[in-house]
């Protein structure tokens, strides 16, 4: 990735990060969780470093527990879902990719990218790729 920085944030720019390496794993999560709170047919996340992140904004973040040791971290001004913490990987943050700037890219390996809880998606669509799907997670 050689020196580019992954940026991203929220619709109404209070919440405000940067990554300074590339993105470790990227995982299409079909579980009804991730589609109901993200709106949509599934959630794209990019697993990252903690240390490697520089947030700002984050008194403006939100925090919605969704199962035990779980925290969705969401804009409490425009609602634009950021991250995933999980208290058992206090080492790594999970970023919602739908936060990424316009041109900015997870910069991970595309071998590190693959479906999640692939046996909870909607029955009426079927993405179109050759990505690894799994009934849990990733991994």
């Amino acid at each position: 990735m050689s020196g580019e920085i992954i940026a991203g944030g929220c619709q109404c720019g209070a919440v405000r990060y940067r990554l300074s390496a590339p993105m470790q794993r990227v995982e299409h999560c079909h579980c009804s969780m991730c589609r109901r709170l993200h709106g949509a047919l599934f959630a794209s996340f990019g697993i990252a470093r903690r240390a490697d992140l520089r947030l700002s904004g984050e008194d403006r973040l939100g925090d919605y527990r969704s199962s035990p040791g779980v925290h969705r971290r969401f804009c409490k001004a425009c609602g634009g879902q950021i991250a995933v913490d999980v208290d058992s990987d206090p080492e790594r943050v999970i970023l919602c990719l739908g936060s990424l700037d316009a041109g900015a890219r997870p910069g991970h390996d595309p071998a590190a990218e693959r479906h999640a809880y692939w046996g909870s998606k909607v029955a009426w669509y079927d993405p179109a790729d050759a990505l690894p799907r799994h009934d849990g997670p990733g991994g």
